[in-house]
């Protein structure tokens, strides 16, 4: 019992409200589980407990963090209530606009309009901005993010790995996984499919949970550097091997490259620091440990299903390109439309015609996944979109489901008005049509518009942008491993927010962004004195 006290003593030690938001951090990806026991609330038209604790109980504990403490918080509530004036106007005008997008942007009936859809995605957005300013009102110290950091990364590693060595959890793209990462090294994949050996326990979104994995790796490679003690150097090294493994089984990626990535870049930092800040003496073990763990998470690498998919999927590519000479064919018959009065019955019907021929018949659209233009956005509902991608977009700018995603979103926002352009074509809309950009930042352009991405995004870019500026300017104060470690993490989160999406959006990777990005704060700007720095926890 005194050990479970002491343990949690330096969460609550600023207040209740901040303690259980920190719990709720650590324990996300466990939370988010939830949803294998929706299907038995919905019945009883109960919303999951993760809803709850997202939009009803992190709103109050955020609200409760500045009535608790915060040497600022007249400010910060004058400029939260600014904010949220501001974000009420623009939703007000973004749901007006967007609610009869799909006649405009020509979209087939199951792209549907939500309004409660809208509001939820916005929020998603926003409340991780008030999660920042929440825990800029407890100073962070190394013993609790070390913490926090150990529970995150173990309670995603051993799950991930203990379901993949007895094959019962499900495969991180088709449905459960068919064997353990052993079976990679014996051939299997002349016989399995390589999505169906990866794995990501029972986790909801695959990809998310890797880019958290990605974020949490260089702060384990610091506190391995940091420890020691002989007992909680092998403790952290015992904890990175399990999780750098993780991140190869899950084969997203994100996951995969970060796992041999991110030891490099940390000893990078590690010698820019010991060398050239001269903050420390550097530790050989620490660069023989990295120099290791990269070395053998590049051996696995070409054996995980992430890269064996891609051959795959290289051959697949190689497939189509080797029928050139037909669809040069199709492309010629298809000049035929010229002849044709555009928007007409008889143009949709050749379009139609052309399509079937060469895109299904010939198997010439065949390395874009068939649920794209068979139930998603049927070639029939609009057959000159269909036949257009397929004779006029280059096959190289064609080849994947995510240049698809690009080219449809590309061809929508080419269809909107400078009104839509502002306040967006809707979120809802593409999510319920299953086309969805996956892609952060440009995402948000595309369904909230310039100005949306701006007020719900946009925040992110500004505040690593001005804490850029200001740690260069006063580098002799602000710069050392622990900053430049917190903002390799931060700068991992958000650029795999652009790269592969999933991340803006998902709990489980905006709770501990906002966390570091409020560590980030503190430590650069100052925003707790010296004796607070030095343990009131």
């Amino acid at each position: 019992m005194r050990k479970i006290k002491e343990f949690l003593r330096p969460w609550f030690t600023q207040g209740t409200a901040i303690g259980i938001l920190l719990l709720i951090l650590a324990f996300q990806p466990m939370i988010d589980l939830d949803y294998l026991i929706y299907p038995y609330l919905n019945q009883f038209g109960l919303p999951r407990p993760s809803t709850i604790i997202r939009y009803l109980l992190i709103p109050v504990l955020i609200v409760g963090c500045f009535y608790n403490k915060g040497k600022n918080r007249r400010k910060t509530l004058i400029l939260g209530e600014l904010y949220i004036a501001v974000f009420a106007v623009y939703f007000l005008i973004h749901v007006q606009v967007t609610r009869n997008a799909a006649a405009l942007l020509r979209l087939t009936s199951n792209f549907q309009f939500s309004l409660f859809g809208e509001l939820v995605y916005c929020l998603t957005l926003i409340i991780p901005f008030g999660l920042i300013a929440a825990f800029t009102t407890l100073q962070v110290n190394e013993k609790l993010l070390k913490q926090i950091t150990a529970i995150l990364s173990a309670t995603i590693s051993f799950p991930i790995l203990i379901s993949d060595l007895f094959v019962f959890g499900q495969s991180t793209y088709l449905g459960n996984t068919a064997a353990s990462f052993f079976s990679w090294f014996t051939g299997i994949y002349e016989t399995v499919e390589p999505r169906r050996l990866a794995c990501k326990f029972f986790f909801d979104e695959g990809n998310t949970i890797g880019i958290l994995l990605f974020m949490l790796l260089p702060l384990l490679y610091y506190f391995f550097s940091r420890s020691k003690e002989r007992k909680g150097k092998i403790s952290w090294a015992m904890l990175i091997i399990v999780q750098s493994l993780s991140m190869l089984i899950l084969s997203t990626r994100v996951a995969s490259l970060g796992a041999f990535l991110i030891p490099i870049a940390f000893a990078g930092l590690y010698v820019f620091d010991g060398l050239l800040l001269r903050h420390q003496k550097i530790k050989g073990i620490v660069l023989i440990f990295c120099a290791a763990v990269s070395l053998v998470s590049v051996m696995i690498l070409p054996y995980t299903p992430a890269i064996q998919n891609q051959k795959r999927d290289a051959q697949s590519d190689d497939a189509v390109r080797g029928d050139d000479d037909l669809l040069q064919k199709g492309i010629l018959a298809y000049e035929g439309r010229l002849n044709l009065t555009p928007g007409s019955k008889a143009y949709e019907e050749f379009c139609l015609k052309a399509f079937e021929k060469s895109g299904i018949e010939d198997n010439l659209i065949s390395s874009i996944p068939k649920m794209y233009y068979m139930d998603w956005y049927s070639y029939k509902a609009d057959p000159v979109f269909w036949s257009d991608l397929l004779f006029t977009v280059p096959l190289e700018e064609r080849l994947t489901g995510r240049q698809f995603q690009t080219y449809f979103m590309n061809v929508k926002w080419g269809m909107a008005d400078s009104k839509m352009k502002l306040f967006g074509m809707g979120y809802t809309p593409f999510m319920n049509g299953s086309i969805l950009l996956e892609q952060d930042f440009i995402q948000q352009k595309y369904t909230l518009g310039y100005l949306g991405d701006l007020l719900l995004a946009g925040p992110w870019l500004i505040l690593t942008a001005v804490g850029a500026v200001f740690v260069l300017l006063r580098w002799k104060k602000c710069m050392n491993l622990e900053i430049m470690v917190l903002a390799t993490s931060l700068c991992c989160g958000l650029g795999a927010a652009y790269l592969s999406g999933h991340t803006l959006d998902q709990f489980v990777t905006t709770m501990f962004m906002a966390l570091i990005a409020a560590i980030l704060l503190d430590r650069v700007f100052g925003l707790h004195d010296d004796s607070e720095r030095e343990g009131k926890q």
